[in-house]
């Protein structure tokens, strides 16, 4: 397994065991990284397009042609040597295409913009110096990764103090009103119909525009009170309304990710029901098998018991 561009090394004292070198700067991001419970290898097929061209993001926009924190990560993890943004003021977004063959159908339609990447960026470069290269055993795989990822349980991220705000704020069932459940608990169709009850209800507006602020987490009763919020915004509804449903609250998963068609941060939900991760997103209202990445490219999540970067 790859992570972080880092080898995987021999422990002396274990020969069995094998450990992960993360380089700093993936370990300035990350204080105090633990042994996680991972899952099974990406597909070999997965190999995300990595271009030495820089991409005309927002983030290079908004940070005046510096390269941000998240940036370097992304550039540590593609194997890319750092390079400086592009100093550009005005950026095109395009519809996500339809996925290749084998991969469900991304309708342009129902989709909604998303780039809340200043605010990642900011947080991100609000960390620890760096530590210098940071070793992980291995853990064993699991088979329960998503995203054609891997995931390594870290401490603490620059976004805790959020995640802990808007996780601890429920929704009581009369948010759930319009939406009936199976008699048997839920299943797939009650996450179409709040998938698509959030896309259609809640209009996309980016933190700055809303909150006058470049990255706010808002709680779901906020954001449902104001019937607007950006992607983040959008995935905590959901996770708080299949919560009130009775999911467990370990089973959904908000993910950051980069979303390498875009060249955009975004965010999004991950829920596993009957022993399958499914795709809540706001770019469309088809519920997707998340064990494909739909070129996204996952690098944070957070769920009720655990904190994770991924890997590749």
């Amino acid at each position: 397994m790859a992570l972080a561009s880092a080898a995987l090394l021999a422990q002396p004292a274990q020969a069995s065991i094998s450990v992960i070198a993360i380089p700093a700067a993936v370990s300035s991001a990350f204080a105090g990284i633990d042994v996680c419970q991972a899952g099974s290898p990406a597909p070999a097929s997965y190999a995300p397009p990595v271009s030495a061209t820089p991409s005309f993001s927002k983030t290079s926009a908004l940070l005046g042609g510096k390269v941000s924190q998240l940036d370097l990560i992304r550039q540590q993890q593609a194997g890319a040597a750092p390079v400086a943004a592009p100093q550009i003021t005005a950026i095109a977004v395009t519809a996500r295409p339809e996925p290749g063959a084998g991969a469900s159908n991304l309708s342009a339609a129902s989709s909604q913009p998303c780039q809340p990447s200043l605010g990642f960026a900011t947080h991100l470069d609000k960390v620890a110096p760096p530590l210098g290269p940071t070793v992980l055993i291995s853990p064993a795989s699991s088979g329960d990764d998503f995203l054609s990822s891997k995931r390594l349980t870290v401490k603490r991220t620059s976004f805790d103090r959020d995640w802990n705000r808007v996780r601890s704020s429920g929704l009581g069932r009369k948010a759930l009103i319009g939406i009936s459940r199976s008699a048997d608990g839920v299943h797939k169709p009650e996450l179409d119909a709040i998938n698509a009850w959030a896309n259609g209800s809640i209009r996309y507006v980016e933190d700055r525009e809303l909150y006058g602020q470049a990255d706010h987490w808002a709680t779901a009763s906020e954001t449902l009170r104001r019937r607007a919020g950006d992607c983040e915004d959008i995935a905590i509804v959901k996770m708080q309304m299949l919560a009130a449903y009775g999911v467990k609250r370990e089973d959904m998963h908000l993910v950051i990710a980069r979303d390498l068609v875009r060249s955009a941060d975004h965010a999004m939900l991950v829920v596993k029901i009957d022993g399958r991760y499914w795709l809540l997103d706001n770019a469309t209202d088809q519920v997707l098998d998340a064990q494909q990445s739909y070129d996204y490219r996952p690098i944070l999540s957070f769920n009720q018991n655990a904190k994770a970067i991924h890997g590749y």
